[in-house]
């Protein structure tokens, strides 16, 4: 994928990927509409307008609460991104390490890839509130599936089955311990990484913030016409549309990044990042998850 920096300017300004998050048209439209109705009834009594100075310093104060909040969810995406990153090494790293120490068949190491793959699986899955698990049905044997699906935590148990196996290769003399606990300490890395994935999950933005920075920048946006409407007459709606998009857009970013492992345009590519751990472990990309990897060709 063509990084968005080495893209050409033309074609960045004008696609609609990521320009938009859900709802952020309806709401500057919504806007709109009052800063007309605000415009007419100017008309009728000219006595209802603001000053533009306290707009002015009404603007810089949601200036400030609104790059705070850009920058805290940056740093949960940013994090959630290392974590994923990590996951990736350790995946791999978990696999080198059997392939190359552990003097078993091709196919008792191939299964520790394979867990290590549902384990990523799983993992994106649970980070995502999803139940259904296609890639994972394609891997294992109904057994095995009807255990992982039982399980409280199925992640885990992709992890504990992974350690199973290393430890059943120590004891038939077949991986060397010191190699074991190399490949341990990397699958610890893996369940580390996913707990700290789910403790951005479950550690949102303080809701207090949040409702004061919507309250505080619907009103803005509401009374923002009042302050022009003197100056710019019937342009007040226009106006104040192109001052609401860039203003809701990162308000809607913020919400976006927040929680860095769903689906929006803007969120982590999860299911792409799979796709190559997969890749890189069982040499197959099957078209399903190619699929999905295309419908979120973002930048990672």
């Amino acid at each position: 994928m063509i990084p968005y920096t080495r893209r050409s300017w033309l074609p960045m300004l004008v696609s609609p990927r990521g320009s938009l998050s859900p709802g952020v048209m309806r709401r500057v439209l919504a806007f709109g509409v009052i800063a007309a109705s605000l415009w007419l009834a100017h008309r009728s009594i000219p006595r209802v307008s603001l000053s533009i100075g306290i707009h002015e310093v009404a603007g810089a104060v949601i200036a400030l609460i609104l790059a705070f909040r850009t920058n805290t969810a940056y740093n949960r995406f940013w994090e959630g991104r290392t974590l994923w990153g990590s996951i990736v090494n350790a995946s791999r790293n978990i696999t080198r390490i059997v392939n190359a120490h552990a003097a078993v068949d091709p196919g008792a190491a191939r299964e520790v890839a394979v867990w290590v793959v549902v384990f990523v699986h799983a993992a994106r899955r649970s980070l995502r509130g999803q139940a259904e698990r296609p890639e994972i049905d394609r891997l294992l044997p109904a057994e095995q599936i009807e255990a992982l699906t039982e399980h409280p935590h199925p992640p885990l148990r992709a992890a504990q089955q992974i350690s199973e196996r290393l430890a059943a290769f120590v004891r038939a003399g077949s991986l060397e311990r010191n190699m074991a606990v190399c490949a341990e300490e990397q699958l610890s890395v893996l369940v580390n990484c996913l707990g700290g994935c789910e403790r951005i999950l479950k550690t949102p933005t303080p809701l207090g913030y949040i409702l004061l920075l919507q309250r505080g920048v619907a009103l803005y946006l509401a009374t923002l016409p009042l302050a022009l409407v003197e100056a710019l007459g019937v342009l007040t709606p226009v106006v104040t549309m192109m001052v609401a998009y860039p203003v809701l857009m990162i308000e809607a970013l913020g919400g976006e990044l927040d929680d860095p492992f769903g689906h929006e345009p803007n969120d982590l590519p999860l299911t792409r990042i799979c796709d190559t751990i997969e890749r890189d472990l069982l040499g197959s990309s099957p078209l399903n998850l190619v699929m999905a990897s295309k419908a979120e060709s973002y930048q990672d």
